[in-house]
């Protein structure tokens, strides 16, 4: 050992390694080409530290006495995110699907619709609920940008991903909805003023974290717009309530009919509450500013909806004027044609510019709403009620600043028209008066918020929805309603202005960001690093064209009459098919990418360094592993691993320079090439550039949880982890300093640890558990055990069999190793009596060993067998054989029934009840592996125990 010192630290080093060992033991040092197991050789230029003799890569740096380094210091930042550009303007990939990015809540679309793919929609649900709420609600009002952005669009026709999500969200509802687990209360308490669609997220996400919350809402019942503001022939009220009772059975507290200056001060909350959070809306309407606009038969649109939808009686006339070209003018003038008026939609742009959704104009001009486009009211007539409209026809001109072109008047184009109601709905705003009396500072209608925190001027007040955003779409609030939640909370913690620090500049924190679960969980929430492919249709010309789902709508005759929904939903046929239309756009590996990771922490951009790119074709060839060099940073870690670890030599590079690619020797395609170790590169690469082709209908990039436990392939028993997402067991990867370091194909791609379970089986026939029952408990027979099981349940078997007299044995028979691992590590030559391909982890331990018939160091068997006279290692059938054979359980004794628990075909004359030994991901407990080593393993889901039949 040697003294250095790292960051002004003195530490003791371990002379003769690599220092990247020591530096990543004492926290951050980014890398993707160095591996313990290899030689380093510095290729990838981000393990850069500070020396008094300059900058230098880490992995090549050795301690001697006396080194000082220093890892952050803001030179190796910088360096190290040039590196990080240059590597990223040769990366050619998405991070996340486009409908990701162009969702306001950036919700997980890919994987949302993987779950409806597979039927699974409560999971759906689960996951949208991660980053919004009110699902069953989007799904019938949301505007879907995500659809705008999806890349089928340069195909055929988007997903019809909102309707997906409406079937998940009502089937989950009306299969007993998904709800979450609340932590323990923090003894933190804040007030949500205002019930709409951002309280009820800030509401929602804060009880997530445990806090206690009180929503107070000024209306008779909580939704504010979408109750008030969205008419029951888009959205039913039933949908509307039982989804928000979702949210508030989180135990959220709610006082309605309580208005914030009226019923309690701003004052009071703040000395009640720890923080206080205002979604109040826009609920006021702007005004033309023309004459005749205070006569009797004018009215505001939120003002004319909201009494529509509470059930006030609304006077009109024959003819209705509506004014506008947003969805809430799209409203208005469907719910006044259902209340029996002529309407006439009056928009000064044209119909291309109109801001409301697409869908809800073409559905207003079937049902007989007639628009004049390029027309504005100039004054409003009639002898105190109103008349007629004088209009004025309008030419565009240049853009303004909303980007949409500026309509101009045409001088001398007035004309009038008969009316005998007038409804503004040309946009609303906050009462700007009421909040400065609270001393919330406001201005152009909205309330001023810092743009990172969303804390108003006032210290522990924050705002969100119309209120800060002008009149928005449901989502689009409710998106800054959890970005509040999370801000409070931050706040609540005292950490809000290291967070805001956090998110404008994380490169200056990352040491912070990696000590501090909070600061992590809000950059890589909030700011994660995202991606981008440039593509045109040329890129999916050989995508297979599908017609989109669709529905068809209540016949415009019958719909206008009624307020019944207009929109049925898809059936589950439909959904299914719909689903698999999905391109995947988004990396499968998008929460284990290292590159990904790295570029959050370093701010790192993706055009930074501009030029030419490489293009790859990506290489699809093999049933279970998909190379794409177009993510790949040539780091070299899976060419050296098969070349000098696995010696199966399965890749390589090709080429030289910028187009130097990862490929099988001679241009192979990799489903050419043989190898029991190409699973394991999917773990070697850093990026993404090598995946695993999931064994379900249609793949998402989950993040998963890693359950440690033990392969079940073979007697090595391998140390493994099952990576689980909500119960469903995703994939087999390898577990960091395991002993045995690696895993093979069989235990990856064959899942032996995943394996269906299937039901009991007398002489080969399958039974029912009843029966299997009544066998055990009326028959007279003999136990036998199998190596599926852990040492705990036999021992629990082993006894069950004793107290009742039950003859017990196994299927397994011989001796046990008297070899340790470093004893083959140790030994040059070997006695092979074994088949490395039934053992796959034998190619990598015995790799530079020489396999000889005589004067063996060591020899290996494949049992049942004895051991040498030599230290041998012997290979049985089975995960446990070791622990049957350590517990005494061996040999098949001579009965007229057996019990077998496990899988096992014995070719008896006798009646053989053969019992599953239950799917192995859902066992907990220990093994004993063909070395002797006692392994632990932790169960990844609940699951089925034989032990159930023996009580």
């Amino acid at each position: 050992m040697v003294k250095i010192k790292v960051n002004g630290k003195e530490v003791e080093a371990p002379e003769g390694r690599p220092l990247i060992e020591l530096l990543r033991e004492m926290g951050h040092v980014p890398g993707f080409c160095y591996n313990e197991e290899l030689d380093p050789y510095g290729s990838c230029r981000l393990c850069l530290v500070s020396t008094k003799r300059g900058v230098t890569t880490s992995c090549t740096l050795k301690p001697v006495e006396g080194l000082e380094v220093e890892t952050l210091t803001d030179e190796v930042v910088s360096m190290r995110k040039t590196a990080l550009e240059l590597i990223l303007s040769n990366h050619y990939g998405d991070c996340i699907g486009p409908c990701q990015n162009a969702c306001p809540a950036h919700s997980d679309v890919q994987g949302y619709l993987a779950l409806i793919a597979m039927g699974k929609y409560h999971e759906a649900v689960k996951l949208m609920k991660e980053k919004y709420i009110l699902p069953a609600v989007l799904g019938r009002v949301c505007p879907a940008f995500c659809e705008e952005a999806c890349r089928r669009n340069l195909v055929d026709e988007p997903l019809a991903i909102r309707q997906l999500k409406r079937f998940a969200a009502d089937y989950d509802l009306e299969h007993g909805p998904w709800m979450p687990e609340i932590p323990p209360s923090t003894g933190k308490r804040i007030a949500v003023v205002g019930g709409g669609p951002a309280g009820l997220a800030c509401a929602y996400y804060l009880r997530l974290k445990g806090h206690e919350v009180t929503i107070i809402e000024a209306m008779p019942e909580l939704g504010g717009m979408m109750r008030y503001g969205i008419p029951p022939y888009r959205l039913p009220k039933d949908v509307l309530d039982k989804d928000i009772a979702t949210v508030i059975n989180t135990g959220i507290e709610v006082k309605t009919n309580t208005a914030l200056g009226r019923d309690v001060t701003l004052e009071e909350l703040r000395e009640k509450y720890d923080a206080v959070f205002l979604g109040v809306g826009a609920w006021k309407s702007r005004k033309m500013g023309i004459p005749g606009e205070e006569l009797e038969g004018v009215m505001h649109g939120i003002e004319f909806l909201r009494k529509v939808n509470t059930g006030e009686k609304v006077e009109l006339g024959e003819r209705v004027i509506v004014v506008g070209g947003g969805n809430t003018a799209m409203d208005v003038a469907r719910t006044a044609l259902r209340l029996g008026a002529k309407v006439t939609v009056v928009y000064r742009r044209s119909k291309a510019e109109m801001p409301a959704n697409e869908r809800e104009v073409e559905e207003a001009m079937e049902e007989g709403v007639e628009f004049l486009f390029l027309t504005n009211p100039v004054r409003i007539i009639g002898d105190g009620k109103v008349e007629e409209v004088e209009l004025i026809k309008m030419r565009l001109g240049e853009p303004d600043s909303s980007g949409r072109r500026r309509p101009i008047p045409i001088e001398g184009s007035e004309f009038r028209v008969k009316a005998d109601n007038v409804i503004l709905a040309i946009g609303q705003y906050c009462d700007e008066e009421f909040l400065k009396s609270l001393g919330i500072e406001a201005r152009r209608g909205k309330a001023l918020v810092d743009e990172v925190t969303l804390q108003t001027s006032v210290p522990g007040v924050f705002a969100g929805g119309d209120l800060v955003l002008g009149p928005s779409t449901v989502i689009e609030s409710i998106a800054t309603g959890r970005r509040a939640a999370i801000m409070i909370d931050l706040y609540l913690k005292g950490k809000l202005e290291k967070a805001k620090a956090v998110l404008t500049e994380p490169e200056k924190h990352i040491e912070e960001v990696l000590s501090d679960d909070d600061l992590y969980n809000v950059l890589f929430d909030l700011r994660p690093y995202n991606h981008w492919k440039k593509v045109t249709e040329k890129d999916y010309e050989h995508v297979e064209r599908k017609p989109r789902a669709k529905v068809k709508l209540l016949d415009p005759e019958k719909r206008k009459r009624t307020f019944e929904e207009v929109e049925p939903a898809l059936t589950e046929e439909q959904v299914l098919e719909e689903a698999k239309r999905c391109m995947s756009c988004g990396c499968m590996e998008v929460f284990r990418c290292k590159l990904r990771e790295y570029a959050t922490l370093y701010n790192a951009r993706q055009d930074a360094f501009e030029g030419e790119q490489n293009r790859f074709e990506i290489d699809e060839s093999h049933p279970f592993v998909t190379l794409d060099n177009n993510k790949c940073v040539l780091c070299g870690q899976c060419v050296r691993f098969t070349h000098e670890i696995a010696g199966e030599g399965v890749l390589d590079y090709l080429y030289r320079g910028f187009r130097t690619r990862v490929s099988p020797p001679l241009g192979e395609s990799l489903g050419e090439v043989e190898g029991r170790f190409i699973g394991e590169l999917t773990d070697i690469c850093p990026v993404g550039a090598i995946t695993e082709k999931l064994p379900f209908v249609k793949p998402g990039p989950w993040k998963t949880k890693k359950i440690k436990t033990v392969c079940n392939g073979c007697s090595f028993a391998c140390e493994m982890n099952v990576e689980v997402y909500d119960g469903m067991l995703v994939r087999a990867s390898r577990v960091e300093g395991s002993w045995n370091g690696h895993l093979c194909d069989h235990c990856r791609f064959e899942r032996p640890w995943a394996e269906d379970l299937a039901g009991p089986l007398l002489n080969g026939e399958p039974v029912s558990w009843e029966e299997a029952k009544r066998f055990i408990a009326e028959r007279s027979y003999a136990l036998i055990l199998t190596p599926e099981l852990t040492n705990e349940e036999i021992a629990r078997l082993k006894a069950f069999a004793e107290e009742r007299g039950i003859p017990i044995g196994s299927t397994v028979s011989g001796g046990v190793s008297t070899a340790t691992l470093e004893d083959i590590r140790k030994a040059k030559r070997v006695l092979l009596r074994a088949n490395p391909e039934k053992f796959p982890l034998l190619k990598i331990l015995l790799k530079g060993k020489e396999i000889v018939e005589e004067d063996y160091e060591v020899a290996i068997l494949e049992g049942p067998a004895q051991p040498l006279d030599v230290p041998t290692l012997i290979l049985h059938e089975g995960v446990n054989a070791v622990g049957l054979l350590k517990a005494g359980v061996t040999r098949i004794p001579e009965s007229k029934a057996y019990v077998v628990v496990g899988r096992a075909e014995l070719k008896l004359n006798r009646d053989v009840l053969v019992v599953p030994a239950g799917l192995w991901a859902e066992k907990s407990g220990t093994v004993t592996n063909a070395f002797g080593m006692e392994l632990k393993m932790e169960r990844a889901r609940e699951g089925y125990s034989p032990l159930e039949l023996f009580s």
